[in-house]
């Protein structure tokens, strides 16, 4: 079957090529009526037309890839592995939306592989629970004016952006449906650590308090230290790991994961006012539309329902 062009879209539309190359590469100069962007948009759709990144690229000097770069060891549990599952599948979703392909990449925490950096060409990169030590030589391998996004880490310099949730409100609002009833936490041990001493904090509870979990026998043994206590979880597959050992209805689950549907139904849960994906997604496309980002703060933090 022949590939539509954008002429076969301007024959159908009865406008010009140049009207049907504004509207598809969404063009901020032009005036171009709503009805006129919608026909045309409605006439792609229609006749299937991908467009050619390889020659959009040399008109704009882009690539049209977007590189999500996501650090993991070898031997994660199935919570960990899952945590991200939703996020990069929304995140994936959103960037094919505009017109970007995806470039989806694991680095070892331990011997990290920064080769698909240095040999893509990609026009922004989202970089995920990063190890503090291996931060830089990650960042130096992105090209000077592709914006980096820092996703689920705590990284002191101000020359990056970071997006993460506001967890301060959100173990504010987990106590408030345990109605006061002491607890202790357990969470997931990010490879950023920076990110994992953030959350202790931010929970108010002694060190004795937090389980920082490993495998499920230290997790049994933890909780059954402390019976009697109510437990706040940090993200739902963590929590249905939890909930081998013990109901969780007197728990509260802080939805770190967007999959609130995989817990058990009248589950106490805490829900963020937008996705992490989204809002990483909306910080990405602001600083390529600028990439000195005067407009943005350095930490996006997403706010407890």
């Amino acid at each position: 079957m022949k590939k539509a062009t954008m002429k076969d879209i301007a024959s159908q539309a009865n406008v010009s090529v140049a009207t049907v190359s504004y509207v598809l590469n969404n063009a901020e100069n032009q005036s171009i009526p709503a009805e006129t962007k919608e026909r045309v948009l409605q006439i792609a759709k229609k006749l299937n037309y991908v467009p050619n990144l390889a020659a959009r690229s040399l008109v704009k000097q882009k690539t049209g890839l977007i590189g999500i770069l996501i650090n993991r060891s070898a031997h994660e549990g199935v919570w960990r592995r899952a945590h991200h599952a939703e996020f990069i599948f929304e995140l994936e979703q959103l960037l094919t939306k505009q017109g970007y392909h995806v470039v989806l990449s694991s680095i070892d925490v331990e011997k990290p592989n920064l080769e698909i950096i240095a040999e893509r060409k990609l026009d922004g990169v989202f970089l995920i629970d990063v190890r503090e030590d291996f931060f830089y030589s990650i960042s130096n391998t992105v090209p000077a004016g592709v914006p980096l996004v820092l996703v689920d880490s705590v990284i002191d310099d101000e020359l990056f952006y970071k997006v993460m949730f506001d967890y301060k409100r959100a173990f504010s609002a987990a106590k408030k449906q345990l109605k006061g009833k002491s607890a202790v936490l357990i969470m997931e041990k990010f490879h950023n650590a920076g990110l994992t001493e953030h959350i202790k904090m931010a929970s108010g509870l002694s060190e004795g308090d937090i389980h920082l979990m490993e495998d499920e026998k230290v997790l049994a043994e933890f909780l059954a230290k402390n019976t009697d206590q109510s437990a706040i979880i940090l993200n739902e597959f963590l929590a249905s790991t939890v909930s081998k050992f013990r109901n969780i209805e007197n728990d509260a689950v802080i939805c770190t994961s967007n999959c609130p549907e995989i817990l058990p139904v009248g589950a106490k849960m805490v829900l963020f006012r937008d996705s992490k994906a989204n809002i990483a997604f909306k910080v990405l496309s602001d600083l390529i539309k600028d990439n000195r980002g005067l407009h943005l703060e350095k930490y996006t933090n997403i706010p407890a329902e």
